[in-house]
């Protein structure tokens, strides 16, 4: 008797190894990255030089810088643009208060910035030992310093269209904006939130088209502001595991309006806020709050969806991007009134956006250049515009899929250790298009990743909001470009930090240019800023697997054992 249970057990411990290890490993192994950092120098510590023998323009070593000069481009209403100032920026040569803002990756960054004219801007680098048909992803972390004003603190510009991020690339040896580059979608503070005055990683697939090819980090801004400046560290160039047949044109693509399959969260039912004699309504921050749970929460009272309530909240209390327990949060201001909900049916999550017509959206931002001149180009000639998007017809769309999860960063490193650091519960990560919410998802520690599924081709930005307490210890907020098919995922680190305030507004005592005070603090340093997915969470299947394996592989020891007795 005692060997047949023997018996069996080691049938039962053979078959579930065999089960384990043809496990599947789903979809999201095809978007992990599968090299290193394929940029020389991507975190500016390797030294730098002047370029073209100008004092004013320190670069990188192994990068070029591209500017304009003396000509106007698409959006300035004829103001010329001039030639910035660049600087590899020495930590120890920063203010305490700054240094946790634009240095991402070592003890260097990159600093550029042109007081009272418009400026357009490149940093570029030529890669070799591209594979053809391979799809690779752009990353770079960019605080966009355009100051419109430094009374009552620096002051982000009122107009939208003012500054500007975009990627581009194309064959070895190809100008900057000449003809025949691809093209990211054009980031601006109509598509990202917080676009100004502070750090957002920026994120972006192409396909190689050719073994060598240069790729260009684009930033300018259009208006001649008391400062226009950019900070850039710890910039990445990755492969990813997936290739294309036919290389697209372009990384964002267009489409019509929509929201994803998955729903966010429901609406829980709360107490009736109380209001307060003038009619102002106030939430005291308690333990495990976010600013979604507070915005289901009040939702009802101000006569909106949850979706609409969150950024109203933040507006009101001056978009903070952290909360603290007994902070206190303005629901709703003294003496105002909120016009009551209609009186219809809940609409689908990102209506509001565009409304889901099933048209094409407008193609991407062209960025016209007359009479533009560069240090690579020479003599003065007309520049090619920008490519558009191609045409995009109905039966040619298809989705895409980002991914998040949120993790318990106990040691700040702004990566996970899998043995140590679980999932972080209680964060909110919300998902925009074109500044508007598509949808929230709440993290509950245990079933993460969560997946934004029938993502249309498009630019969105994804960003946490921790809970009370906890300050992220990751770039808090990446704007990526979903391209048809494919899958990013985005990994937030949070830390336990009551000491840390919701936000800090930094008074400004130097009105120069060329120097920089945050009005919003970040956290802790992400170590070289490669995007989250190279040994992120997804990788976690392979340790679930390797455990269960040693715990098979033991069991059948046992019964080995018990059969020798037997």
């Amino acid at each position: 008797m005692k060997n047949k249970v023997t018996k069996s057990v080691l049938l039962l411990a053979a078959t579930l190894l065999v089960a384990v290890f043809s496990f599947p490993r789903g979809d999201a192994a095809a978007q992990e990255i599968v090299s290193g950092n394929l940029f020389q120098n991507p975190g500016f510590e390797g030294g730098y030089f002047n370029q073209d023998a100008i004092p004013q323009i320190a670069v990188p070593n192994g990068w070029r810088m591209h500017w304009l000069d003396g000509v106007p481009f698409d959006g300035t209403g004829g103001a010329v643009a001039y030639r910035p100032e660049t600087v590899v920026w020495y930590i120890e040569d920063a203010p305490q208060s700054e240094r946790s803002l634009f240095f991402r990756d070592g003890s260097y960054t990159l600093k550029l910035f042109k007081p009272w004219a418009p400026v357009f801007v490149a940093l570029s680098q030529e890669v070799s030992g591209l594979e053809v048909g391979r799809n690779y992803r752009v990353s770079a972390p960019i605080f966009v310093d355009i100051v419109e004003s430094y009374e009552s603190g620096k002051q982000a510009p009122a107009r939208k269209d003012s500054g500007f991020v975009r990627f581009s690339v194309g064959p070895a040896g190809s100008g900057w904006l000449s003809a025949g580059l691809t093209y990211s979608p054009l980031w601006t503070a109509d598509n990202v939130n917080g676009f100004y005055l502070n750090n957002i990683t920026y994120s972006w697939d192409f396909t190689a088209t050719a073994e060598s090819m240069i790729i260009f980090l684009e930033m300018g801004s259009r208006h001649p502001y008391v400062n226009s400046g950019f900070f850039m560290d710890g910039v990445g160039l990755y492969a990813l595991g997936t290739t294309s047949s036919v290389p697209a044109s372009s990384g964002g693509g267009s489409g019509s309006s929509g929201a994803p399959a998955q729903a966010g969260p429901t609406s829980t039912p709360f107490p009736t806020p109380t209001p307060r004699a003038d009619g102002a309504i106030i939430h005291t921050v308690n333990t495990g709050d976010s600013f979604w749970s507070i915005a289901i929460q009040y939702a009802p009272a101000l006569g909106m969806t949850p979706e609409e309530a969150l950024p109203h909240i933040r507006d009101l209390n001056n978009n903070p991007a952290f909360i603290a327990v007994g902070q206190e949060l303005i629901i709703k201001e003294p003496g105002t009134t909120v016009a009551a909900p209609e009186a219809t049916a809940e609409a689908p999550e990102g209506a509001a956006e565009e409304g889901a017509t099933g048209e094409a959206a407008p193609t991407e931002e062209v960025i016209e250049v007359e009479g533009a001149e560069t240090e690579a180009e020479g003599p003065a000639t007309e520049v090619a515009e920008a490519p558009t998007e191609p045409e995009v017809t109905e039966a040619a769309v298809t989705t895409g899929t980002i991914c998040v999860a949120a993790f318990d960063d106990l040691n700040g490193d702004g990566a996970r250790d899998e043995a140590t650091e679980g999932l972080q519960a209680d964060a909110a990560i919300t998902i925009f298009r074109g500044g508007s919410t598509v949808t929230t998802h709440i993290t509950d520690g245990a079933s993460e990743p969560y997946c934004f599924e029938n993502l249309e081709p498009d630019t969105y930005q994804v960003q946490i909001f921790p809970p009370a307490d906890y300050q992220p210890t990751t770039s808090p907020s990446w704007a990526v470009s979903v391209a048809e098919g494919a899958q990013i995922s985005v990994a937030f680190g949070t830390r336990f930090d009551p000491q840390e305030t919701a936000v800090a507004d930094a008074a400004v005592s130097d009105t120069t240019t060329d120097t920089t005070t945050s009005t919003e603090a970040e956290t802790a340093d992400t170590g070289d800023a490669a995007p989250v997915e190279e040994g992120g969470f997804f990788s976690s299947i392979g340790g679930i697997v390797l455990v269960v394996a040693a715990i098979l592989v033991l069991l059948a020891g046992v019964g080995v054992v018990m059969l020798r007795r037997g």
